[in-house]
Formats: C-alpha cells, structure tokens, sequence
C-alpha cells in the first residue's frame, strides 16, 4: 500500500465518527477492500509509511511535524483474561491504575507473528500487574491502547523468580531475538537475581537465561539497560553491555561463552553538579549513573565504540568493544584498563537518558530540559553542544524521552521510534490520569536530518563536490 493510499484512508476516515468504537474491541466499519488495509496498517513499517493512529483520539499530524504519533496513554491499562480478573488484581493491590509507567520500546515484524510493538513497565512501586508486554489492537473504555503481557500471563507471577520480575529495558537484534533485562527487583527489594533472558519472537519462546553471579551484583545495584553486539552471519558471536545504573559499574555478557564480567569506572558515576533536572517547570533530584549507551557500526578495524554517559550528567564517554570484550582484563580485576574509558571534552547542554546510533554514525537521544530530540554525527564532527543538531522540540509530546531505537527495515532504511514518559511528574507527585502521559511516537530518519550536520549523506556529497571543484585535494573531518 502506497503513501498517497494510506494517507487518503486516514484522511476520510478520521472524519467518520463510527470508524472506531471506544468500548473494548475496534470496530472498523469499511468495505472490504479498504478494512483490510486498515487493518494491515500495525503491520506496516517501511520508510515511507508510519501507523498514525492515536487510539485515544485518532488524528493525523500536519505535514511539518517529523515524528508520528504511533500510541499514547493517559493511563496503561492491560489485556487482562476477563473483567473479574482485573477487579481481583484491583482488590489484591497488584494491580493500581495510574500506577505503571513505560519506560522502554522496541518494534518487530515478524515473518509469522506480524508486527508487534513492545513495553517495558518496571516494578519500581507496587501495582503493575505486567513488566513486559505488547501493544494490542483493543483499546479500553477511557480510550487507552490495552497492553497483553509477553510472552503469556504466567510470566508475570509477582515474586516468581522463573517468571518476569521487572524489566526496565530490552532491545531486539537483527536476529529476532529478545533480550529482556529483568533487575529481579520489585521497589528497593531484591526479590531475584538479576538475569538477561532470551526469547524468539517467531516462536515467542524461551531461547536462553543467564542469571548473574552474586559478586556481579551490589546492594545498590540495579541492571537496566542492555545493549546488544551481534557479529557474524549467524548470530552465535554476540555480546550484550548492561549498564547497572545505581551500582555505577558495567557488565559484559558473552553469550556465546556463557560467562559475564563487572566493570567498574570513575565515568560510570553520577555527576554531582547534574544531579538537579528541571523539565517543562518540574524540578527534581536524581544522581542514577551510567544509563544511556550506543554502539557505533562496525569499523574498519572489526571493532565497535560504546557510548555512555550517566543520567546525572552532561558529559558522554566512550570505550573500544574491543577492550571491554576482554575477559583476561577484568575477571580478577573489575577496575582495570582504566584509562580506555574517555570523556569528550565538550559537554551537551543538558542531561540525557536513552541514546541510540544508526548506520551512518548519528546519535540520537533527549535533551532533557529543552523538551527535545538531539543528534550528533559522529563522523564529521566533533562532540560537544555545538555540533548537536535539535531535529525535534515539542514541549508537549517530548517531555523525557525514557526509551531511544533506531529500527532498521530490511531494504536498509532506518526509523527512530521514541518513548516519552513526564516521568517528571512522576518525581513530583503531579502525574494524573486526566492527560496525556505517555506517547509513542516514531520518524522517519531522513526526514529527521535533512539539511542539518546529521544529513551524512549529503554531507559527503558536498565534500566530495568540493574536492573536485578544489582542483582534488582531499576533504577530512574529525572523527
């Protein structure tokens, strides 16, 4: 289905007050041909084309805003086996409306399960029924997207420590696989080992669990983030980094090897001077360390560069894959090979959380106080405020992007899907259920960089011009 197609489908029918029913199911009142291709529109994700559907109130966005609303929630509600089950989880208190809160997102299309589009709800406060889920095709009665939990509701046993305890973030490889890093954590109290699980997405099944040692773990400790490194064809060469956020350390997985290491480092810590956000008028205190972290593609030396940085922080560092991934350097000492974790020299405006590169080199992450979307190319300039490119500012639907993907299609087109969460609010005590809190929205990247120092492509082509008309000398950049 082309562009003008699904565009003239949103158009006619976002004006047709019975083209959705806010009960419990979606009621698609078209003919036969045109209901089909509604209904294909989860499963659409090419470069050109974005599900534009806001559940709570269908709209389309005016032609000059980048990124598309996909989902938004005035309150998570969930796909629950029947209404008594949800009124039981209600009384029982494992269940509190208004309580659960996305943090994470990741997107796939799958050969035999279609698309889905994924959340991660930790269980840092009591009431969340389910950590890790899937967007549904129902919405409820207060007309917000219905989450189905994943892989089924017998993962989610509070306290099971063979089930799903709370899942802050889980990213998908080109693989199909799911990794899904679960704290063991319900509030303060640590209820499991933390563990990395594995699942196929194709057959929804358990692939693999690691669970990590005890002297990985802190008292503070609290595993959040996994970044995934695949080399190779087939997918056996992968090694995850998983940032432990209030430990303040680094842990390597291999997972071919089945065998993990800590890495601890002064650049993991939280920056005392940053520890202060303030966004949309919300001012709060937070010193968590090491959270947002990217990889670069592939050089030409078969080595990658991590990019991190703490969450209380405007500074962003980076490390060679290569030394990371050598257990000799840290199995007896997790202090070690210090001086191969660098800081730049310049420093963003404000702090950032989630963080992700696509395959040209560009960064992309929030800009917490200023309500946006930043990017960094990482191949022709240097970092620091200066080079960051502001691709989106909307004080509205920008505030704290909490989760960061770039999704890449199989013709090699790239998209940036975002997760904003007001998790300000939820530090103040302001969040209610009378707004909207939580959006998923998603772009297109070569819209997103057209015509700013991010746009790679053009950049080159420029270069490369003004070589030949420089009489061939060669144009370089900074790396």
């Amino acid at each position: 289905m082309g562009v003008g197609l699904l565009s003239r489908l949103l158009h006619v029918n976002l004006k047709n007050k019975n083209f959705f029913n806010f009960g419990n199911v979606l009621n698609l009142r078209l003919g036969e041909k045109q209901g089909e291709a509604m209904m294909d529109l989860r499963r659409v994700a090419s470069h050109a084309v974005f599900v534009i559907l806001i559940i709570s109130g269908v709209r389309a966005h005016s032609s000059n805003n980048k990124f598309r609303s996909i989902y938004s929630w005035k309150a998570l509600e969930f796909a629950f086996t029947t209404p008594q089950a949800r009124e039981t989880a209600i009384e029982l208190g494992e269940f509190i409306p208004g309580k659960p809160l996305p943090i994470d997102v990741d997107t796939y299309r799958g050969n035999r399960t279609g698309s889905r589009i994924f959340v991660s709800i930790p269980r840092f406060q009591q009431g969340v029924p389910v950590t890790l889920g899937y967007v549904t095709n129902v919405v409820s009665s207060h007309d917000n997207p219905v989450i189905a939990p994943y892989p089924s509701w017998d993962w989610h046993r509070s306290g099971d420590c063979d089930g799903l305890i709370s899942v802050w973030r889980m990213q998908i490889d080109r693989c199909g696989r799911l990794w899904v890093m679960d704290t063991g954590k319900i509030e303060e109290n640590q209820i499991c080992s933390p563990q990395l699980l594995v699942f196929s997405l194709e057959t929804n099944q358990l692939l693999s669990r690691y669970r990590f040692p005890e002297d990985h773990v802190k008292e503070s400790s609290l595993f959040v983030n996994p970044v995934v490194d695949v080399r190779g064809q087939f997918c056996q060469n992968t090694f995850v980094y998983v940032a432990d956020v209030t430990g303040f350390g680094l842990i390597v997985y291999d997972h071919q090897k089945t065998r993990s290491w800590r890495i601890n480092n002064n650049l993991f810590y939280p920056y005392p001077n940053y520890g202060t956000f303030s966004i949309k008028g919300e001012v709060f205190d937070l010193m968590d360390g090491v959270l947002g972290m990217a990889l670069s593609p592939l050089k030409s030396n078969e080595d990658r560069t991590l990019y991190f940085h703490s969450l209380a922080s405007r500074v962003e560092s980076y490390v060679a894959t290569s030394v990371i991934r050598n257990f000799s350097l840290f199995h007896e000492n997790p202090d070690g090979a210090a001086r191969s974790f660098v800081s730049f020299k310049n420093e963003r405006s404000t702090q950032s959380a989630a963080e992700a590169m696509d395959k040209n080199g560009v960064m992309y992450f929030g800009l917490l106080s200023e309500l946006a979307i930043g990017c960094w190319n990482s191949r022709n300039y240097e970092y620091g405020d200066e080079f960051i490119e502001r691709i989106a500012v909307n004080a509205d639907t920008l505030q704290f992007p909490s989760g960061v993907k770039v999704i890449t299609e199989s013709d090699g087109h790239q998209q940036l899907w975002v997760i904003t969460v007001s998790f300000q609010r939820v530090m103040v005590g302001t969040l209610t259920p009378n707004e909207t809190n939580f959006r998923i929205q998603a772009a297109d990247i070569n819209e997103l960089v057209r015509g700013t120092k991010c746009d790679v492509a053009s950049l080159n082509i420029n270069a490369i011009r003004e070589s030949a008309t420089s009489g061939g000398s060669t144009v370089t950049f900074p790396q």
